[in-house]
């Protein structure tokens, strides 16, 4: 994999996003991703989020995840813009697949057999096995 993914922890009992950044991060992520088509400023994310976010936490937050690689930021006149390194759905395959490898690494047939597991049982990933 060429792209490193900017990701120091994973958050087992969090769910989403928030298990591989924290809360606040994985909020303007999803926002980032949701606006890049319309070249998101520190002030479109806190309009995305609505009512409650500090335009000044939102920018720490904003450049703390350029500096670990999953935004760029672009000056566009007076203000920056940030985008995302790489699509979700591409962020989400790759995170996957180094979660998954992982767990194959260090427990072999043990993480086969509760993979399979898990796909036997009720919920979204027994519905995989039927498409």
């Amino acid at each position: 994999m060429s792209k490193s993914i900017p990701i120091q922890s994973f958050r087992i009992h969090e769910e989403g996003l928030a298990r591989l950044f924290g809360e606040l991060e994985a909020k303007v992520m999803e926002s980032i991703w949701a606006l890049q088509d319309q070249e998101p400023t520190v002030q479109a994310v806190c309009d995305y989020l609505g009512p409650g976010h500090n335009y000044k936490t939102v920018m720490t937050v904003l450049n703390r995840l350029v500096e670990k690689g999953a935004l760029t930021r672009q000056r566009r006149s007076r203000a920056f813009i940030y985008l995302p390194r790489q699509s979700r759905d591409a962020f989400i395959g790759r995170v996957s697949h180094l979660i998954l490898g992982g767990l194959l690494r260090d427990f072999g047939n043990l993480a086969v057999a509760q993979f399979v597991e898990t796909l036997d049982g009720p919920g979204p990933a027994r519905d995989l096995l039927r498409h």
